[in-house]
């Protein structure tokens, strides 16, 4: 189903963290541009309650130096503020009050007990000043506030109120007192809200749409390979996947699959090549067991007859004996069951002793076993009975395959940190093509390599060598011999 699909689950991962994300940008930009204007208002009332104060006191200067001109003692000009201030400052306000950048500010003075001494008609209801700001002021101190007065006709506007002293010989002479609406900050944070109200659903939605859409392009090749991959069955292994040159994980996963496949069908045709090798190993001995028996009980034989057939039956058990025993000590190789019991060996008395047991072989059949000197000293860790068997089958293998007159080399050349085994005969060779499967189980070289045996030797050989950390490498041309080279680690 369509909602359990990762394409469905992508979206809606990818849609959850872009709201999550919006939520916290859209609470960070209302925040910020609140913060912002709320500080612009600040700075504006601020400087409009100092150049208030600076406009009285120079005006009232004025007044005070042509009360001088006139004859008026300081005395008596001092006397005159107290009785004329109110009227000056009035004045001063309304004269203001039509002033275009003051159409939006409210302008009271108070004197030092907080009593009104001036005002704009547009007070709005702004109360007289608190007992708690009126303390605050005389001490010098200056304080924002926000206050909503109550109007019985009228929708309710918050103001921004900013007091201060004008302080003169370190005494408060009066209070200014300045305020605006927040009517326009508010409405534009509404605004502000009502837009990303609006455009955060839009925003995800389209968002989730084009995801989506992006999910299912991304995704499109992921199709294709499932309806591929439904074909592929036991008996169609070698179809492959179409690999997407899109060069991305998609594209990796195409490729890995694909290798993946070629490890089955490999896999697939070892198995099925094993059976039918198996089939065809067995099918021989048996035949001939099912033979000699036949003869046995067509009529009665003597008693050296008996034995002749018991004898010859015995060696056909033995090769099946043989085979099903290679057989499981490859599986158990290839299934890490056999792991080798490692000691600290001579390798060079290892391999005297395993071309020892083959010698009288290559006497029997007329082929010389050169065994290089300088073979001691040369140590390593390794289990012994495994690494004999392993030069054994390889150096019997080249005695096998190699003609009456022919020559074996046994030699071993020690580097750094290895040791390599070389076994070399002057037998036909091998052809180039037949190389790279001469290590599988049951092959056998048809024309420069037939004999007898089920062609598991060198299997067996590349196994040992691989548990041991080693390898093992061949080259050979046709006519002038085979050269086997085990490489195994040093201590």
């Amino acid at each position: 189903m369509f909602y359990k699909s990762i394409r469905f689950k992508i979206t809606i991962v990818y849609m959850a963290i872009l709201a999550l994300t919006l939520s916290v940008f859209s609470a960070a930009l209302y925040h910020q541009v609140s913060r912002s204007l709320y500080e612009n208002m600040d700075s504006l009332l601020r400087s409009k309650a100092e150049g208030i104060v600076h406009a009285i006191n120079t005006y009232w200067e004025t007044e005070i130096l042509g009360a001088k001109r006139y004859g008026v003692k300081p005395a008596e000009a001092a006397a005159l503020e107290n009785i004329d201030f109110a009227t000056i400052a009035q004045r001063w306000v309304e004269g203001k009050s039509k002033d275009p950048k003051m159409l939006d500010i409210i302008v009271q003075i108070f004197d030092a007990d907080g009593i009104p001494i001036a005002s704009t008609k547009n007070t709005q209801g702004i109360s007289n000043v608190s007992r708690e700001n009126l303390i605050l002021v005389l001490q010098g101190n200056s304080r924002f506030d926000t206050v909503t007065p109550s109007f019985p006709t009228r929708k309710i506007i918050a103001f921004r109120v900013f007091i201060t002293p004008a302080v003169e010989n370190d005494k408060v002479e009066y209070i200014v007192q300045v305020a605006s609406p927040l009517d326009s900050i508010q409405e534009a944070l509404s605004t502000l809200r009502v837009t990303l109200f609006v455009l955060f659903p839009v925003t995800v939605l389209l968002t989730g749409i084009m995801g989506a859409l992006l999910a299912k392009l991304t995704l499109h090749p992921v199709d294709s390979m499932i309806k591929t991959i439904h074909d592929i069955t036991a008996e169609n292994m070698k179809l492959k996947l179409t690999v997407p040159n899109t060069r991305d994980e998609i594209m990796k996963l195409a490729e890995t699959f694909n290798d993946m496949l070629s490890r089955l069908d490999r896999a697939f045709t070892s198995q099925k090549q094993l059976f039918e090798d198996l089939s065809h190993e067995l099918k021989t001995p048996l035949t001939v067991l099912r033979g000699e028996f036949e003869v046995m009980l067509k009529k009665m034989r003597s008693p050296e007859e008996y034995e002749e057939l018991l004898k010859s039956g015995l060696e056909e058990i033995d090769k099946i004996s043989k085979l099903a025993d290679n057989l499981l000590m490859l599986a158990s190789f290839e299934s890490k069951k056999i792991l080798p019991d490692r000691k600290r060996l001579d390798l060079g008395l290892l391999v005297q002793a395993a071309v020892n047991s083959v010698r009288k072989l290559a006497d029997h059949k007329g082929v010389e076993i050169i065994l290089s000197a300088g073979q001691d000293g040369i140590e390593i860790n390794g289990d012994e009975q495994q690494l004999k068997l392993m030069v054994l089958n390889l150096v019997d293998n080249a005695v096998k395959y190699t003609p009456a007159g022919g020559r074996v080399g046994v030699a071993l050349e020690q580097g750094n940190n290895s040791v390599k085994i070389r076994i070399s005969d002057t037998g036909r060779g091998i052809a180039g093509k037949e190389l790279p499967h001469i290590f599988d189980r049951f092959y056998r070289v048809e024309k420069s390599r037939s004999g007898g045996g089920f062609g598991l030797g060198l299997s067996i050989a590349k196994s040992i060598a691989g548990i041991h950390e080693g390898n093992i490498e061949v080259a050979s041309t046709l006519g002038s011999g085979t050269t086997f080279t085990i490489t195994l680690p040093l201590i």
